[in-house]
């Protein structure tokens, strides 16, 4: 038996996406010794936590006036190895570093890639516990001072923050909970009021929000589309289980699903989505979603039931990244049938899902699914990490208002935190968008650049924060690199961050400039 771990489907759009991605410059792949504990004081232990790190455009060039070589651009590296998160941002990397002479740093969150605190026993759940956004962020802030503090002439360069999906997460709490290591962040499709169910209601959002959007998309790209998913659901379950086997080309039956043999099938649609980007990537084609569309209706015209698995095959296999390949695709240990867009899983996201990650949604459309927090949530982690040896509880319960009670859920975006200097930016096409910060607090002023539906929409407010809406934008598409295909307002959103943040660059260098000459200190 094959299985395999895949990463949430947030994080699976990025490094799926990033296959394609030719980047100019290259990176180091460094090591810091870490603190295990961030908040123990007895706890000394230490263990290597990579980081990708780049001077290539950190010549001086970009000098400030406060001595400062040229800003840091800063990865909040979230759910998946560093290195694909790399190769899918190509704006900090191919465009903002060489036109601000920056510096570029790409942390690992720790349980992920190489940054295994414990090492092959990372995974033990006794070692799990060292796994929590919180020391995730303190993670960043010792790796910032570490550098800070040790490069030529790094003493005072501001930092700017960027991150994608539970990275954008990342960058947001990491200014909400430690503004003078950042002077602001870029926290692209990061969608932070999922985690705040109390200010749902007030903000449009349920539980079904984030499965609506994906029917929405396929709605959109074509009215025939959701018949034609649900012709195709039909003729998979009622087909054989070796064709369909062979059809999506998976190693065993169980890898098909755990209650239905469409499991798969849809889980892929789901995912798509969120990918739903403007140009081909790999075996990927340009606007994946309509390209689906298509694709099964044609066969859906055929009124042949082995036309139409074999496109649903086809489809499948494109959808989750391994058409072409030679090998069977493997059983996936979380995912196919369960909460959408992930859950409980024997992975780093299944602990992050039992402890304070949980996307307590349900599902209407493409499929049924009712979420229930005994058989979602609680019940699966007890039998994933297992009971507490002393007294017989589970180990893990997921607590769905941890993040909200610790940082602040929708007060963030409704700007009742008083956190600055923080870009919101989401695409309308991204099932995530739903609980990002889209409605921005009543005392902001409106700079939209056009009400039309294909230009950004964008409004900020007065403490330096801006939120961007994309409606032609996937997740997290205005952190990939520049492209002859990206839509209009993509490209809006990109001058508008681009902007807003060398802003925020000039007014820090002029702040620090003037205090250090108060004080009579020597520029370096």
């Amino acid at each position: 038996q094959q299985t395999m771990t895949i990463l949430g489907v947030a994080a699976l759009s990025l490094v799926v996406a990033s296959k394609a991605t030719a980047m100019s410059v290259d990176y180091t792949e460094m090591f810091f010794n870490q603190s295990l504990d961030h908040f123990h004081a007895d706890e000394h232990t230490k263990w290597e936590h990579r980081y990708l790190f780049s001077d290539a455009y950190w010549d001086g060039s970009g000098a400030l006036e406060n001595g400062c070589k040229g800003p840091i651009l800063f990865y909040t590296g979230n759910e998946g190895d560093v290195t694909g998160f790399w190769d899918s941002n190509g704006f900090m990397i191919d465009y903002l570093a060489p036109k601000w002479n920056a510096l570029l740093i790409f942390a690992e969150e720790r349980y992920y890639g190489k940054s295994m605190p414990f090492g092959d026993d990372s995974y033990l759940p006794e070692n799990l516990g060292y796994l929590s956004t919180s020391q995730v962020l303190e993670d960043y802030v010792e790796l910032i001072e570490y550098l800070k503090s040790t490069l030529d002439n790094a003493i005072n360069c501001p930092v700017i923050a960027f991150g994608g999906s539970y990275g954008g997460t990342l960058t947001t709490l990491l200014r909400v909970s430690h503004p003078s290591s950042i002077i602001g962040g870029l926290a692209a499709s990061a969608p932070i009021g999922y985690y705040d169910i109390d200010g749902w209601d007030i903000h449009n959002v349920n539980e079904y929000t984030w499965s609506d959007i994906v029917t929405k998309d396929y709605n959109e790209a074509d009215p025939k589309c959701l018949n034609a998913i649900q012709t195709s659901i039909d003729v998979i379950n009622k087909a054989s289980i070796e064709d369909v086997m062979e059809s999506f080309n998976v190693c065993e039956a169980n890898g098909l699903g755990p209650t239905s043999q469409a499991d798969l099938f849809i889980y892929g649609l789901e995912g798509l989505c969120q990918m739903n980007y403007p140009y081909q990537i790999d075996a990927t084609p340009a606007w994946p979603v309509n390209y689906t569309c298509s694709v099964l209706i044609d066969a859906m015209n055929t009124d042949d039931s082995h036309t139409i698995l074999t496109a649903a095959g086809q489809i499948g296999q494109m959808s989750l990244g391994y058409i072409g390949e030679d090998d069977c695709f493997p059983t996936l240990e979380e995912g196919p049938g369960g909460v959408p867009g992930d859950g409980p899983g024997p992975d780093s996201w299944g602990w992050q899902s039992c402890t304070e990650n949980l996307h307590t949604f349900s599902a209407r459309g493409i499929r049924n699914y009712t979420f229930n927090m005994e058989t979602s949530a609680n019940q699966p982690c007890a039998d994933i990490f297992g009971n507490d040896a002393s007294t017989g509880q589970p180990l893990v319960q997921p607590d769905t208002s941890l993040l909200t009670r610790r940082y602040g859920g929708y007060k963030i975006g409704d700007g009742l935190t008083g956190v600055s200097n923080l870009i919101w930016s989401n695409g309308l096409l991204d099932p995530w968008s739903g609980g990002g910060f889209l409605i921005e607090p009543s005392t902001s002023t409106s700079t939209s650049t056009s009400t039309s539906t294909s230009r950004a929409m964008s409004s900020s407010d007065d403490q330096g924060n801006v939120w961007i809406s994309m409606p032609s934008g996937a997740h997290h598409l205005d952190l990939r690199g520049p492209n002859d295909a990206d839509p209009s307002d993509v490209i809006d959103a990109r001058g508008i961050e681009e902007e807003v943040m060398k802003g925020w660059i000039d007014d820090y260098d002029q702040k620090t400039t003037q205090l250090m000459k108060k004080k009579g200190t020597d520029i370096a």
